[in-house]
């Protein structure tokens, strides 16, 4: 008996049973396989493609429209090894009807799939990845779907800030504006009230402070008050919105969601839900710098549960690490949301384990931040997975 089995990390591999720095280095590009689709490629381009695929030994599938040539533009789906693709970047980049820029997407699309660590400039703060970071929630609202009305006075706000630091919080994100389903928008001046004065008393935070709205008025003041980042679930689609926080120097995260709170979840649908968010996302970025906003102060963040069914939000946990190829920080936040209670049937104080779970799928997937309520034990689990995923054969 030989002992066949399956292994993940072919390079330690090759380190553990004594093969060749050399022979390590030439075989490495063979062992790393990368799926990539391609969209609305023109069809001129997307014969080339498939042609210059199968002359580096890899595959392109294409719709039957193509053979029969009869669509304009088609998506394309690529799979091969990391040299085999190396062969076919080079050739593309040669090659008429937007070879250049079909080769120039797929070899940055690779490299950033392969980026593991970012620092992000949040104005006087670096926010280094790895360790995986967490965002602490703070809702200091009468209405939010899980601690609204907690943590409405200054005093137990400012407590449980302080508290969540002490558990491990790396960041504290702070929102005066419910965004659960279905819930309606406050005027500037109530947000201003709700969370200017809980600023105010965090002078001596020692990690920097997110601030969750999508108005400009509300980042701009929140920022004079010592934020750093602003957590915009519209996605800089508020106009001024981009302005002020380059203006402040400030992070952004930029989140996807389908219509706003108050309809996201009347019958959200997606006809593939993964390209879809990334489609808007990498908008968002080219538009977020655009503005001036600089690369490595750019957070993206699929927006579980804004706009989505259940098997929308599964879908996108379970594909999160194809989000990596935007080369942005992932953020993610699954934090007692509605499609764990629905799976588990569930209220909203008994979602830890369902919570602690998805967060646990999201940093195997890739991501980066993970925004919780319980602060504590999701570090613990965290924790694990960190020293899992840095083990060695």
């Amino acid at each position: 008996m030989f002992n066949a089995h399956i292994i993940n990390d072919v390079e330690e591999a090759m380190k553990k049973i004594g093969v060749s720095e050399d022979g390590i280095e030439i075989m490495r590009e063979k062992g790393k396989f990368y799926g990539i689709k391609l969209e609305d490629i023109p069809l001129k381009a997307a014969l080339l493609l498939k042609q210059e695929a199968l002359a580096a030994d890899m595959e392109c599938a294409l719709p039957w429209c193509t053979a029969a040539l009869k669509c304009d533009t088609t998506d394309a789906i690529l799979f091969g090894t990391e040299r085999q693709f190396e062969i076919l970047i080079e050739k593309m980049k040669k090659q008429p009807f937007k070879g250049k820029i079909i080769g120039e997407e797929i070899e940055e699309s690779i490299e950033n799939y392969c980026t593991y660590e970012f620092e992000i400039r949040a104005r006087n703060y670096r926010i280094n990845v790895p360790p995986i970071k967490i965002m602490g929630i703070l809702n200091v609202t009468p209405d939010s779907f899980s601690d609204g009305g907690k943590y409405y006075t200054v005093e137990n706000a400012v407590k449980r800030v302080h508290e969540m630091v002490r558990e491990g919080a790396d960041i504290i994100d702070i929102g005066g504006e419910s965004s659960r389903p279905f819930s309606s928008p406050v005027s500037e001046e109530e947000e201003l009230g709700r969370i200017i004065p809980v600023l105010e008393n965090l002078d001596d935070l020692k990690v920097p402070i997110s601030i969750d709205t999508y108005k400009p008025r509300v980042a701009e003041e929140a920022l004079k008050r010592g934020a750093s980042i602003v957590n915009d679930i519209y996605g800089l689609r508020k106009e001024g919105m981009a302005e002020v926080i380059k203006d402040y120097d400030a992070a952004v995260v930029i989140m996807h969601m389908k219509g706003e709170p108050k309809n996201m979840q009347l019958n959200p649908t997606y006809e593939d839900t993964v390209a879809e968010i990334i489609r808007f996302l990498r908008n968002r970025i080219e538009f977020a710098i655009s503005k001036g906003i600089e690369e490595d102060k750019i957070i993206i963040d699929p927006g579980i549960g804004f706009g989505k069914r259940v098997e929308d939000n599964l879908v996108i946990l379970k594909n999160l690490n194809s989000f990596k190829s935007l080369g942005k920080p992932i953020l993610i936040g699954t934090s007692r949301k509605s499609f764990i209670g629905k799976i588990l049937n569930l209220d909203i104080e008994e979602r830890l384990e369902g919570t602690i779970a998805s967060n646990i799928v999201a940093v195997l997937k890739g991501a980066s931040i993970v925004r919780v309520h319980d602060v504590k034990e999701n570090i613990r689990a965290i924790k694990i997975a960190e020293a899992i995923m840095g083990a060695s054969i």
